[in-house]
């Protein structure tokens, strides 16, 4: 079976929302009831309208279809996350229908995502896990970071989730992802992105020379 991958539009709106309400509901069933009830259908709704309305060039948002049925969504853009100040990207979601969660048809998203993110300058990126999420395990092992705990306030409930950071190297990510093709046999392996080399900043080119040094430049302190 054969699935398309591309990009979200307005006319997806709803079908986003559907599976974004049901995953929150199939899969966070230790959300407090409160929780749910603030993130209903009405709420995701509103969200997803404005976040498709107004496309941000720092956004990748994907959905997959299986013909004319959308049966999952991923996003990620830049980090705005004040508690995780040293990364510069969020793989923000990835949702699935129920019955095609566990599969290799993650892969291609999180691929296309860490393109994007290292093409727009936002690597290392972050993502955020509930702590009571049973998949959460999955990330540590495949390569991410665990950085910081704490509580996320929704609807006034305190819920605790844990952040996490890529590695520097995009390319130790691709150890578990190209595992996980194998084990499927659900495609060839992947060749890792390199991460742009950035320039370096201009008190770095050569601060032995005063002509040149930043202790010469005026008004810096």
């Amino acid at each position: 079976m054969s699935f398309e991958i591309r990009a979200a539009t307005i006319d997806d709106v709803a079908a986003i929302t559907r599976l974004h309400v049901d995953s929150w509901h199939n899969t966070y069933t230790f959300m407090p009831t409160e929780v749910h009830a603030n993130r209903s259908y009405a709420y995701r709704y509103e969200e997803w309208l404005e976040t498709l309305s107004n496309p941000d060039p720092d956004q990748l948002i994907l959905v997959v279809m299986n013909g004319s049925t959308l049966i999952g969504f991923c996003s990620c853009k830049r980090n705005d996350d004040p508690g995780m100040p040293q990364a510069r990207g969020e793989l923000h979601a990835a949702y699935f229908s129920k019955e095609y969660r566990g599969h290799a048809i993650g892969v291609p998203l999180l691929d296309r995502m860490i393109r994007f993110l290292l093409k727009r300058d936002l690597w290392p990126a972050c993502l955020w896990a509930f702590e009571e999420n049973k998949v959460r395990h999955l990330y540590k092992a495949g390569g991410f970071i665990e950085a910081l705990h704490r509580d996320r306030v929704i609807a006034g409930k305190p819920i605790a989730e844990v952040g996490y950071l890529t590695p520097d190297d995009p390319a130790e990510l691709y150890v578990t992802i190209n595992r996980r093709l194998r084990e499927e046999g659900a495609g060839q392996q992947v060749t890792p992105p390199v991460r742009p080399v950035r320039p370096p900043a201009v008190a770095a080119i050569d601060q032995t020379d005063p002509e040149t040094s930043e202790q010469n430049h005026p008004g810096q302190d």
